[in-house]
């Protein structure tokens, strides 16, 4: 049986898509299936995410030239049920080399179908914008997951997004589909809610229940060169993964049962949780310690991520806003005592203006 192939894709850039592709793989292996990721974006970070040498020297870009076969580059990950086409530097050049290639658009498409991959799914992660990469990924793909945030720049990237997929959909992969939109790097605040809510009104169904948490366990995840869900595997942001990855399955299983193909059940949560504890407790000492500077810089990266390239005097403008909007009655207690100081100086000046007069009169 051919593995179902999906891609995760976003035009927007910062909005997880490495970190989805990377937990959905371990929690799709904590479920009992094979996966393999390939990883398209020049960066690397899957690559690097899941424990392979960013420096190797055979990857995608072997294959996109023909310099290689799948099984040459196709890596086995610390993880059992996982494997990696890795991303290479060379990857960053590869527009140049595809253009000269015809048929540029499917060349993936050409790869995988003329391969014997042995596993239960391909998770591709795309980098972002609408270059040759991601309309291979999406030309080769049985489905798409599009992670976005609940920011006001979110749904701008989303808009932006679905014309993209239709493209593909009508010209290069007409069985291509939207297997859902999932929240990532999600606030609590109620502005957030608003922006989640407006897109869920407009999607409908398509938008997975589960959202995956702003959580700084992701941050140290990264620093550490591991999947949130193996790091902190308890974590809010894990537990929202874990959430995704069950409802991803059921999706896939409801799409077979249409097509007349019955897959077989897969291991309960709980079952897939314990897997991936056991994974923590064999991982942990191999982790690479997140350095205080890193992590740090991480740390102002997502919020560059969420809220734009913002002056920090900006941010604490942003963060008044939604905190008030949060707390509507902090806020109508806060007017009424500005409106009730205006009231006192307006009544101070106006007494010392009397007090000016009557002196200036007295001389």
């Amino acid at each position: 049986m051919k593995p179902y192939i999906v891609a995760i894709f976003n035009q927007k850039g910062g909005i997880s898509k490495t970190t989805t592709s990377t937990n959905l793989a371990v929690c799709l292996a904590a479920h009992g299936k094979s996966v393999v990721v390939i990883d398209l974006d020049s960066q690397g970070d899957s690559t690097k995410s899941l424990g392979v040498d960013p420096n190797i020297k055979r990857g995608i870009f072997d294959l996109f030239i023909g310099g290689a076969e799948i099984d040459d580059v196709l890596i086995p990950t610390m993880f059992d049920g996982v494997r990696i086409i890795p991303s290479t530097y060379s990857l960053a050049g590869i527009e140049i080399k595809l253009s000269e290639l015809k048929d540029s658009q499917r060349t993936l498409t050409n790869i995988v179908g003329h391969s014997s991959l042995d596993c239960d799914y391909v998770v591709i992660d795309c980098p972002p914008a609408l270059g040759i990469l991601p309309i291979n990924a999406l030309a080769a793909a049985h489905a798409v997951v599009i992670p976005v945030t609940a920011t006001p720049y979110a749904n701008d990237g989303l808009m932006r997004t679905l014309p993209s997929i239709k493209y593909v959909q009508e010209g290069l992969n007409k069985s291509l589909l939207l297997q859902g939109v999932l929240f990532t790097i999600h606030d609590r605040h109620k502005s957030a809610r608003k922006i989640s809510d407006l897109i869920r009104s407009r999607l409908g169904g398509t938008v997975y229940t589960a959202e995956i948490p702003r959580d700084t366990m992701v941050i140290e995840a990264a620093g550490a060169r591991l999947p949130v869900c193996i790091y902190a595997p308890k974590s809010g942001a894990s537990q929202a993964h874990l959430d995704f990855t069950v409802e991803f399955l059921e999706r896939h299983h409801k799409i077979a049962a249409k097509a007349g193909c019955q897959l077989a059940p897969f291991p309960s949560r709980s079952q897939a949780q314990e897997t991936l504890v056991r994974w923590q407790e064999i991982h942990a000492s191999k982790a690479v310690p997140p350095e205080h500077d890193r992590l740090r810089q991480r740390t102002s990266q997502l919020d560059r991520m969420l809220y734009g390239d913002r002056t920090r005097s900006e941010r604490l403008h942003l963060w008044l806003i939604h905190f008030f909007i949060d707390h509507r009655a902090v806020l109508v207690a806060f007017l009424l005592t500005v409106a009730l100081a205006a009231l006192v100086v307006v009544g101070v000046g106006v007494g010392g203006m009397r007090m000016l007069a009557d002196a200036l009169g007295a001389s």
